[in-house]
This record gives C-alpha cells, structure tokens and sequence, in this order.
C-alpha cells in the first residue's frame, strides 16, 4: 500500500475505541487513551476559593483524610467527569483492608447498582440474603412490560392517600391530587398513553431494570414534565367518569398541570424503589448494615460513582449512607468511607442543602477554553488526540501485552507501544503531518486540529466533543475516502461549518485547478489557517492525492515531544491562581466595591457608581440580544430616541423615589425583594467594575464574579425582550402590531397605484413612498384618507419594520425579513380590501398611530370609493352624452375640424380660435381611449379591490382634456350656429337683386354647418 491511499485503522476498531457512551472500555483501551485531566479544587462553603489542580494531587488528598472523604466531581455534560472516577477506581487497588466499588456509567442500572453493593466481598450472612432474595424475587420474572406496568401502579399508590399522609401541611391543590390523580392513572383508557413506547414510564423501567440492546446515558434525573401529561387525548368518551373529570380540570389549568408534574416527581423515588421490592428504609438500612458489617471486618469502602444520575431512585438514601460519619454519637460504628461521585453542576446544586457542610473539597472539569496560558494548551489536546490516534492503530493483542507487562511491573507507569515505530511511512508522514512522542497525527495535522475543534467546541474545552466530532468521525468517514483518493471530501465542510475562505480565494482555487476545487476548499478551510492560496508540505499532497499547485508552502511545525505527566501544560500548579494584577487596588476601586456591599445591606447607591455600571449594562444588554435571531430592529428599540435609552438603566434604591422614565425600564435588581438576586446582581456589578479596572477577568475570584454577570446579563436581556413584546399595550398583554399594520399599509399602497397583483408585488409595495399625482382633483372622502396614509404610513411601516426584520449583522438596512407575519395578513386583506386584525383600545403612544389609522380607513374607506367613483363616471357620462356609447376620440376631433372649417368658410367665426384649438390638441394627446375602457369597469364593478384599482389609476389628463374638449367645442358650435342664423334671418330680408348671389353662395355654406352641428350634438 503506497502512502496515497495508506489507512491505518479500521472503522470497527474507531468505533471501539471512541464510542464512549455506548460501551464501558477495557483497562487497556482506558489507559492507553488516558491524558491527564485539567481541573480546579474547590471548597463549598460561602466564599470558598478555587484553584487550578492534578490527578495526582486529587488521588493523594482523597486518600490522605483518616477515615471519611466526599469528593463531588462537577462539571458540564462530556467534561470527563466519568472518566476522573474511572481513572481513580484504576489507581485505588482493592486489598484485605480496603475494597473498591465501582459504578460504571454504562451498562448500569438500579437493579445492578443493589447487586453491586450486596456483591461486596464481606457482606455475607442471613440479613443480606433476605435482601437479594427480595430484589430477585421482584424482578426476575419481570417483562419489560409488566415492569412497566408495576411502576405505574407503584406511582399511582404512592399519589394517593393510603391513610398515612399528613394532609394538613398540603395546599389546596396538592389535597385535591391525593384524592383525584391516582384515578387518572389507574384508568384504563389513560394507561395506553402512560405506558406506550419512549414515553416517560418506559425510560424510568430502562433506568431502573435495564434493557439488553439499550445503553442508557442519564446526566440529569428522569422527570415528569408537562408535555409527558397525555394533553391531547382524543375519544375522551371511553375514560372512566373520575378520570374525564380530573382531565377536564388539567387541560384547561396550567397551574393544575404543573402541580400534577410537581407531585408525580415528588413521589417517584418511591415508586421506582418498590418495583425492586424495596422500599426507602429498606435502603438506608442496607447501606447502614453494609457499613456496620465492613467495620466489623476492618475493611475501608472506596465507593465511586461514574454518573450520579444513575442512582436517581436510591441517591438520597445512599448520599445518606456515604455522609454518615464513622463515629456518631448513639449509634454502632461505620465503616471508613470515600466517596467520589461524577455529577453535572446543575443536578449536585438540587443537593446542596443535603451535602454542602459534608463535602470534603469539590472538583470541577469545566477549566475554560483551549488557549495558551489556560490549563488546557492546544500541546494538551495534540496529546490527547495522538494517544487516541494510537490506540486506533494498534491492534487490541499488542494493548493486551502491553496491559499484561504493566500488570508484571505493578502498574509501573509505562507508555502503550507507538504504532508508528515500525511504520514504513513514519518519515514521511510525521515530517508531513506532525507527531506527538513518536505518534503521527495523520490524516490531521495540528492546524487541523485546531482548525476543527474550533468550530465544534467554541466554549470550554470538552473531551467528549473532541472524541465524537473531531476524531470518531474523521476516522470514520475519511477511511474509503482516502483509499479512492478523494480525501478530504466535502463531507467534511459540512460537519465542521461553513468555509471561512474569502471569495477571491475561491475563484483562484477554480482557476489553478477546477477539477478538485471543492476538495482543495475543504483542505485550505481546515488544514492551514490562512485565507490565501498556500500548498501544504508535499507529504500531505501525495497522502491526499492531491499534486502542489507551486505556491507558497505552509509547513507543518515541528512538534516537541511532551513528557507524561499528571500536571496541566501551563504554568498552572496546585495552589496557584491565574495571574492577577500585582499593583495595589486603586482606592476609587475600593470604595466602589465597598459602597456595592453597602448597597446590598439596603444602603444608597452612590450617583459615581451609579453611572459608571449604567455606561456598562446599557451597550452589553443591547449587545447580548440577538436581535436578527429575534427578528427585531435593533435600531427601533434601543438608542437615545428609542424606547430604551441609557438613562432608562435604574438602580433600587430603598430610599429615594425614581421618576417617570419614558419607555422600558431596566430596574436591577430585576425582583429587589429576593435576597439571593440583590446579592447576585451586586456581585455582577462588583464584577464589571473589576472588570473594568483590570481589562480582563483574571483578577482574584474573576471567574465568580464572571459566571454572576453572565448569568445577571442573560436575564436582563431576556427581560428587554419580554419587554419590547409586550410593550404595545399599556396592560402588558401580548399583541402583535404587524398584522394591522401590514393591512393598512396595503389598503394605502392600493390606493398609491403601486403593483399589488402579486403577494411578491404587494409585499414590495408595503414598504415604497406613497404617490398621487391626481391628488388635488379626489373626491374630498378620497383625499382626505390619502392624506392620513401619507402622513402615517412612515410611522406604520417602521413599526412592521422592527418586527419582521433581520439586518444580517451590523447593517442598517434590513435584509431579510419574517414572511410569515406578512403574508399571513395579506393574505387577509387581498379578499376583500378591508381592514380585519383586532386592535386593542390601550395602545400606548408610540403604537396609537396604529388605531388613529385604523379608525380613520373604517370610517372613510367605503365613503371614498363611492365618492370617487361618482367623480370620475360623471366625466365619462357627459363623454358619452355628447358623443354617443360608441364613441371614438380621431372621429369626434375630425368632425369638429371640419365644422371649423365650414364657419369659417362661411365667415360666421366670432374671434380667437386659439382656445379651442389647445382644447382639440390636448384631447388628442390624451389617453381617452385607456380612460374610457378602464372608466366602463366602474359601472358593473362591485369588488373593494378592483375598484380600488382601477379609481387610483392616474386619469386626470384624460378627464381635463374631456372635460376642456367639451365645454370649447359646445361654446364654439353654439356660437356659430346662432350666428349663422342671425345671418340667414339677415339675407332673407335684404333685396333679391342685391345679395341673390352672395346669399345663395352663403345659404349652402351655412346648409353644411347645421348639418355638421347637428350630428355633433345628436
């Protein structure tokens, strides 16, 4: 095999090593894949410091108390925390003196978990058999099935009353479940929901029994939630009459429902624990008898947990047993204990109140994201990647040599062998891609590395992430890939993001080589980290059968071995903290911090404090909201004109009465009468004036004072949010200004002429200025509500604006908007052109332009069309009264040509023609016939929306011209044709012998003319 298409591992053995939440691995793979973990040591008490620790260091002080130890291991999901516990069990040997129980996290159950602790060597006698028979008894012969059934009847028992409850210390609502919900569970009808497949009983059954082809992964306690409540339950008529009745009641009751969740939690413990046929003082018992028994012995127990969660049903009774001293006053002795547990953050602070003063010291996995100078460096994760890449390779009988010759030298701490060692392409490949102690990091390089885990895991550093995202599947799909020589393929961008490649950058890879132009993206994208075309070293072309293009070369650094060691790389040791500013505390600073601790004692906040935390909060809120994923203009709410401005920012006082503020008002703290908030917002503000002072957060405790900030700024930006939704209505309750608006604004971009035939039209057509050229010459109900648009549809289209909006980043101008909330009520309006989503009478200010639109298009709308109409038909009907229905612009000007021409002939013309010559000119150039058409449709038309069309289409020349063309041509023909007759009266009288010529010559002319005249005129 050439070093092209060279693979090195297979996809069964990836899947072996690196699926780490689906099979507990062996001691060989565990420690050939172990890299010391970074952590923090911590104390939890009020005020307890923290700081940066090792394995060693932990393993030494857990073991170093004489006879009782409880070490919390903290931390987010995928930290390590499982695998800390693991790393101890592998570290504390099991002697005559001293056993080990492990809990593993996979695989495990409560069932096994009971068994476990009744396995322990030692705990032999009548009393323990008792117990192992009853745990066998109630769960050997168990379906899956019927396991899931006997837990519901366990939880329907424990709800109910069963006549030993104190009912008096209950509320109200809590007394009317007693009676009610276990009938609910019971009936028949609900139980097809309660105990269907994936539901929330079935995962309580996995928990507590197991199942052979399932590997369950809990990080949290299993709960009851609302949405596991059967909500939507059709053919209600086949409930039982008290079932019907209590869900009547729930579905219509969010205070019902969370209470119902509340009590069916409250009593779960129980419930799972019976289903074993043991009920809680059975298992504190045990655990206590466990204990006595050891002690008896002289026998120390090591008890580690690998996921607390897994003990959801016994945790409490067994966090009692491993918190009970050795010697306690009254009682027979214990055993010696230490316990270490792996536990999220989250579910340990719902315990506190039971193991805070017990717990030894904490350790916490969440240590900060991958940088130098962090306790985890990018040389940490190289050296974490390359012993996976290793265990990958080596075939499982070479890690069983390897574990066997450890186990000859006692666990001498020795390396698993280097596959690379007798590789024929170790040279090239390490030269090419970089090696950790002899292992090869192909197909990654360190930049690679880097490059991918960046764009997976942008917050703490988390092995699990780096395992399954990074390493399992690149090892997985990249194998045929490399084999045909299509690696890295384009697969790859997909998982890991977008490419950060400029667009320049791009267009030069298609240039030099279209053919792989994808391929060689995804190789610039995620193997080197620059934006401008480089070649690799030539080994990582070969490997990748991908030729040099003869740029410049980015080389692979040569990477220094790194010791083994159990410390983190940095120059973090036991004790030490982050560096921190070594000049004295400015004594502004001290005061500060001082008056803010005055400050939650109910002292005054000084006005130098005041504004300084008020010039800080005000732009981080604003920029913490993510207004594009909210769809809201940034620019609409926040700044000195806007509805939050800086001064808007108020501290409680307990003293001094605050002012009106115009619109939203940040108060911190945001609920001043929960103490814990007051003094959670003043150790944030404490925070931001360090922060402030030092630039940085590695001051003393910076990390404390950090996590309250985020935390306080997260709320404070969620409140803005609820805010700004709320904020239209003076009641607070939630409306939606967009609807009404949207309609509005198409009614007045109908009546603007603009193109509406087409929702991408009218759409458009929302957000355009409003135009009337004809204005001046409306009907007066038409005009009058134009002029109310055109002053108000600025104001209404910002608000759809702020709504709908996302401006892609720090733009100006929206780019893409919320179609859903436009469409939907133009789709409304388009049926009849009439206004319809609701309007609420308690608008606040900025929003009653809102109603004084709406109010206004309801009263004149109708009255508009109407008006309008009359408006322009009277034009075309006094068109069609003097030319006919069939009337035809070129004949009516060529006949009143001609009737010029014949008074003229006939020397009856009194004046100037001048006028009516403009008239006949400006009627020929006018659109008369496109008037007349579009004027016809008024007459049958009886649709809102086509009226509006065609009434706010811009005809007025065609009308002037009508109306001009008309009253020119009746002045002239009337004054002609009494002219004409003034004059035959006149020939008629004079002599025969004097005008019988010119009388005869003027008699056919004026003939002529009162013909013309008459066909005119009808």
């Amino acid at each position: 095999m050439t070093f092209q298409n060279f693979v090195c591992w297979s996809i069964e053995r990836v899947r072996q090593v690196m699926n780490v939440e689906a099979t507990q691995p062996s001691d060989r793979l565990f420690l050939a894949t172990h890299h010391p973990a970074a952590m923090k040591r911590g104390e939890l008490i009020q005020g307890g410091s923290e700081f940066f620790y090792t394995e060693e260091e932990f393993l030494r002080d857990f073991l170093a108390a004489k006879d009782f130890a409880f070490v919390p291991v903290l931390g987010s999901a995928g930290t390590g925390k499982s695998h800390l516990i693991r790393w101890l069990a592998t570290n504390i040997e099991s002697t005559a003196t001293r056993k080990v129980l492990l809990v593993p996290k996979i695989n495990t159950n409560l069932k096994d978990i009971i068994e476990k602790i009744l396995n322990l060597e030692g705990i032999e006698g009548a009393k323990f058999d008792e117990y192992r028979q009853r745990l066998h008894r109630a769960t050997s012969s168990l379906t899956e099935a019927q396991a899931r059934t006997q837990l519901l009847n366990q939880l329907a028992a424990a709800v109910g009353d069963g006549g030993q409850r104190d009912r008096s210390q209950l509320t109200d609502l809590q007394d009317y479940l007693v009676d009610e919900l276990d009938s609910f569970l019971y009936d028949p009808f609900f139980r097809e929901h309660w105990l269907e497949d994936e539901g929330i009983i079935h995962r309580l059954v996995i928990h507590t029994l197991g199942r052979q082809d399932t590997v369950e992964v809990v990080e949290e306690r299993r709960a009851f939630s609302v949405g596991d409540l059967p909500l939507n339950v059709l053919n209600l008529e086949k409930a039982g009459a008290a079932a019907k009745d209590f869900y009547g009641l729930l579905i219509g009751d969010e205070d019902v429902q969370k209470a119902t969740v509340d009590w069916l939690n409250r009593h779960l413990d129980e419930a799972m624990t019976q289903v074993l046929s043991l009920g809680r003082e059975d298992l504190q018992r045990l655990m206590r008898e466990v204990r006595e028994t050891l002690v008896e012995q002289g026998i120390e127990l090591v008890f580690l947990i690998e996921d607390f969660a897994k003990l959801q049903g016994i945790d409490r009774e067994v966090l009692e047993a491993v918190l009970a001293r050795p010697q306690q006053p009254g009682n027979q002795p214990l055993c010696a204990i230490r316990t270490a547990l792996a536990c999220t953050t989250g579910y340990f602070e719902s315990l506190m109140d039971t193991v805070q003063q017990r717990v030894t010291f904490s350790v916490n996995l969440d240590i900060g994201e991958v940088s130098e100078g962090s306790p985890i460096a990018e040389s940490d994760v190289r050296q974490f990647v390359a012993r996976y890449l290793n265990a990958v390779r080596l075939p499982d009988e070479k890690l069983q040599d390897w574990e066997n010759e450890r186990k000859a030298n006692q666990k001498t701490q020795t390396e698993p062998p280097s596959f690379c060692r007798g590789c024929e392409h170790r040279k090239a490949c390490h030269a090419g891609f970089g090696a950790i102690n002899e292992i090869g990091l192909y197909p990654l390089t360190p930049m690679a590395l880097k490059q991918m885990l960046s764009r997976v895991n942008s917050g703490n550093f988390n092995p699990r992430i780096l395992i399954q995202d990074v390493l399992k599947y690149t090892l997985e799909t990249s194998g045929t890939d490399i084999q045909q020589g299509s690696f890295p393929a384009v697969s790859l961008r997909e998982h890991f993001g977008k490419l950060r490649l400029s667009a320049i950058v791009q267009n030069e890879i298609r240039a030099k080589d279209s053919l792989n132009a994808s391929r060689r993206e995804v190789l610039l994208d995620l193997w080197t980290d620059r934006n401008e075309l480089v070649d690799l070293p030539v080994e990582v072309h070969a490997a990748f059968n991908l030729p040099p293009l003869g740029v410049t070369v980015q080389p692979t650094k040569p990477l220094e071995p790194i010791p083994r060691t159990n410390e983190p790389s940095a120059v973090y040791r036991s004790g030490q903290k982050p560096s921190e500013k070594t000049d004295k505390i400015s004594d502004k600073l001290d005061r500060q911090l001082k008056n803010l601790d005055n400050w939650n004692n109910q002292g005054i906040l000084p006005q130098d404090v005041d504004k300084e935390l008020r010039e800080f909060i005000y732009p981080a809120v604003i920029e913490r909201i993510e207004w594009d994923t909210e769809l809201l203009l940034r620019g609409s709410f926040a700044g000195n004109s806007q509805i939050f401005k800086q001064r808007n920012v108020i501290f409680h006082s307990p003293k001094v009465t605050r002012g009106t503020y115009a619109g939203i008002v940040l108060s911190l703290p945001l609920n001043p009468e929960d103490e814990d908030e007051f003094r959670e917002t003043a150790i944030a503000f404490q925070g931001i004036l360090q922060y402030s002072y030092y630039k940085n957060w590695t001051f003393a405790n910076g990390d404390r004072y950090f996590r309250a900030y985020a935390k306080q700024l997260e709320r404070w930006s969620q409140y803005m949010l609820e805010e700004i939704r709320r904020r239209p209505r003076v009641s607070g309750e939630w409306w939606n200004p967009v609807p009404t608006s949207v309609e509005l604004l198409a009614i007045a971009a109908k009546m603007s002429r603009h193109p509406t035939n087409s929702l991408e039209d009218l759409v458009n057509a929302l957000f355009l200025e409003l135009e009337d050229s004809d204005k001046d010459n409306r009907a007066k109900s038409w005009k009058e509500l134009f002029n109310i648009f055109q002053k108000n549809c600025p104001k209404l289209s910002e608000i759809v604006r702020s709504r709908i909006a996302c401006t892609k980043g720090s733009s100006s101008q929206f780019q893409i908007i919320d179609a859903v909330q436009v469409i939907d009520p133009l789709q409304t309006v388009r049926k009849d052109w009439q206004p319809h989503a609701e309007v609420p009478g308690d608008l606040r200010s900025e929003y009653e332009v809102i109603q004084k639109v709406r109010q206004k298009t309801d009263e004149l709308l109708l009255n508009a069309i109407e008006e309008e109409r009359d408006r322009q038909l009277g034009v075309y009907q006094s068109l069609v009264e003097h030319f006919g229905e069939d009337f035809h612009p070129n004949e009516a000007v060529e006949t009143i040509q001609m009737a010029i021409t014949e008074a003229q002939n006939a020397g009856i013309v009194r004046g100037s023609t001048d006028r009516l010559v403009t008239a006949i000119d400006n009627f020929k150039r006018a659109p008369i016939s496109k008037y007349v058409k579009s004027i016809k449709g008024l007459q049958t038309e009886d649709k809102i929306g086509k009226l509006l069309q065609i009434l706010s289409e811009d005809y007025q020349r065609a009308m002037t011209a009508i109306s001009e063309f008309i009253e020119k041509t009746d002045t002239f023909l009337d004054t002609s044709l009494n002219t004409a007759e003034q004059t035959i009266s006149k020939l008629q009288a004079a002599e025969e012998s004097t005008v019988e010529l010119s009388h005869r010559g003027i008699e056919v002319e004026l003939s002529n003319l009162r013909r013309l005249v008459t066909e005119i005129k009808g």
